[in-house]
């Protein structure tokens, strides 16, 4: 049995999971920064009909409404990017899991999925 290409497929897996890692770390930072500027265009600016905003490397005034729609979008978006990236995080475990010691079946509860606050909100609302 030749062990250098297990070894690769092990090592490939494992920097892929460090990479979603990082790339959970980065995106959370981005989520952190939109919540601070809906809080700040909330409460700070509420009487600003205008506000300015830093799109890349240039400062453009905009309504603030399109603004905090605009700031919505991204947070969804990065929401679904770290909900995906964790989904890929648990596969990838899965398998580096299965190369290192064999064909080990996992226990059924560390596939669960988190309940949602839409559901949370069906289930009290049936009551």
């Amino acid at each position: 049995m030749d062990i250098l290409p297990v070894l690769e497929e092990r090592e490939r897996i494992a920097d892929e999971i460090l990479t979603d890692k990082l790339a959970i770390v980065d995106y959370d930072r981005k989520r952190n920064s939109n919540r601070e500027a809906l809080n700040k265009l909330k409460k700070d600016l509420k009487n600003e009909s205008k506000v300015w905003v830093n799109l890349g490397d240039m400062f453009i005034r905009m309504e603030k409404d399109k603004v905090q729609t605009l700031v919505n979008k991204d947070q969804q978006h990065l929401d679904s990017e770290i909900s995906k990236l964790h989904e890929n995080m648990k596969e990838k475990s899965a398998r580096l899991e299965q190369i290192e010691k064999g064909n080990v079946e996992r226990m059924s509860g560390f596939n669960l999925k988190p309940i949602e606050a839409k559901d949370i909100y069906n289930i009290t609302r049936m009551k």
